[in-house]
């Protein structure tokens, strides 16, 4: 009406950054005064017009994540005190050059002041460089073809995690079809893992590659809703090729391949569920391998109560050899499975593995979280051992007829200050039980670790 004044227009917070950088989408800055979002004072950076008329442009981004990091007996031998400073900086940009053509490239630093640990020193490479093609049609379908070096992480990271723990994340030269529709969507694809090393642009780009050691993955991922059905699921065959392995009684060249279903999601306001069961087969050595996984976590959440606590429990079984010597390992393989899958002080991994995890989740005020957990372990088979993150032997199991390996208790604090700036406090004990103190050292485990983001 004329004479009446408009109400403002209520605006929202900026979306998060996303885990996959490589994903965030800033179109909506394309006319700053019809954005939905409140403004951010990193808004300049985020999309930059190639060209007075042009509609290509280009978005910047990075963080830099410092931390310190104190063992107590690490991996449980007596004495073996360190402590440490570490820190990951990584600086994109993502390089629209049409609505259907894109370059996305990211450089990574990692640095810590302890030992040139692999994934943790780097001092300068491309972490991520792939060239991307996509085509839309009606009806919210979408297809994409990435070529390149770029990051990879499916589900909920047991069989291919992005490695967010250590300074350096994982990533693949790979070739990758992604075709979506709505928000069910089938991915393929063909790579290699890259190998960190520590030097200035060294980790060679070996797709190619027939000499190089790094591990082959291929397959197929999907996700997909059936209308009725409580949460999504997906399905997904993995295939894995290493010339490096060991598992208990065999080595040597490993052909692996994983099929496996995962449910997850929320049933009405409170239950949250994630359960994913994962067979393999293939051969090692000589050795035929039959294994599988199978892990379930409910959380229960008292969503109307003061700070919204939530009660979990996580159930795991992972198989492991179950003899020596019988042409046949049993031994799973977590493949690429994020190292702190356990907890930050990368003790142990998902293979040979019984384990139960009761938790507590509490939100005490805006933007803190705390999470709080008991874990214990055995050994699913007497025959075989204990394995490190990610996939390889740390202590044989031969002779030894304990199962009980330890009790870890973990406490992590995240405190995020706005959308760029995060604190965690991860720290976790573990206390080694029977199959260590008979395997050798097995000194009690303190691990500490404060950790800033800044994200931009």
């Amino acid at each position: 009406m004329p004479g009446v004044a408009e109400e403002p227009k209520s605006l929202a917070e900026p979306p998060a950054y996303s885990l996959l950088r490589a994903e965030e989408n800033y179109n909506y800055l394309r006319n700053r005064s019809a954005s939905p979002y409140t403004e951010d004072y990193f808004d300049p950076l985020k999309h930059i017009r190639l060209g007075k008329n042009s509609e290509a442009y280009v978005s910047f981004g990075g963080e830099f994540r410092p931390r310190y990091a104190y063992f107590e007996n690490r991996l449980w031998e007596n004495e073996r005190d360190v402590d440490f400073y570490s820190q990951r900086i990584s600086a994109h940009a993502n390089w629209h050059l049409k609505d259907s053509v894109r370059l996305f490239t990211e450089l990574y630093h990692g640095y810590t002041s302890h030992e040139k640990e692999i994934a943790e020193y780097d001092e300068l490479d491309w972490h991520q460089a792939f060239f991307e093609y996509k085509t839309t049609s009606g009806e919210g379908r979408r297809l994409s073809l990435r070529f390149g070096r770029q990051e990879m992480g499916f589900g909920a990271a047991r069989v291919v995690g992005l490695r967010e723990g250590p300074n350096i994340r994982r990533s693949f030269d790979a070739v990758r079809t992604i075709y979506s529709v709505d928000k069910n969507w089938v991915q393929a694809f063909f790579g290699r893992e890259v190998f960190p090393r520590s030097y200035v642009f060294d980790n060679d780009f070996e797709f190619f590659d027939d000499e190089a050691a790094n591990p082959y993955l291929w397959g197929m991922y999907s996700q997909f809703s059936i209308k009725g059905d409580v949460g999504p699921t997906e399905l997904y065959y993995l295939g894995f090729k290493s010339d490096l392995a060991r598992f208990n009684d065999v080595s040597g060249k490993e052909k692996r391949h994983s099929i496996g279903v995962r449910r997850f999601g929320r049933i009405g306001k409170s239950w949250v569920y994630n359960s994913e069961l994962i067979y393999q087969f293939g051969d090692i050595g000589g050795a035929d391998i039959s294994a599988f996984n199978i892990e379930t976590d409910w959380r229960f959440e008292f969503v109307d109560t003061a700070w919204r606590p939530g009660l979990g429990i996580k159930l795991e079984y992972t198989t492991g050899d179950d003899e020596t010597g019988d042409g046949e390992i049993n031994s799973f393989n977590p493949m690429f499975v994020n190292p702190e899958y356990y907890s930050l002080a990368k003790t142990v991994t998902p293979v040979n593995m019984i384990s139960v995890h009761p938790s507590i989740v509490l939100y005490p005020r805006e933007g803190l979280t705390v999470y709080l957990e008991w874990a214990a372990f055995w050994r699913e088979s007497k025959n075989d051992g204990l394995y490190a993150p990610p996939r390889f032997l740390r202590r044989d199991g031969a002779g030894i007829n304990s199962r009980k390996i330890g009790n870890q208790i973990g406490i992590r604090l995240k405190y995020a200050f706005n959308r760029h700036v995060t604190f965690d406090l991860d720290v976790s004990y573990f206390s080694a039980e029977a199959f260590l103190e008979d395997s050798g050292e097995s000194d009690n485990i303190l691990h500490i670790a404060p950790t800033i983001s800044c994200k931009f």
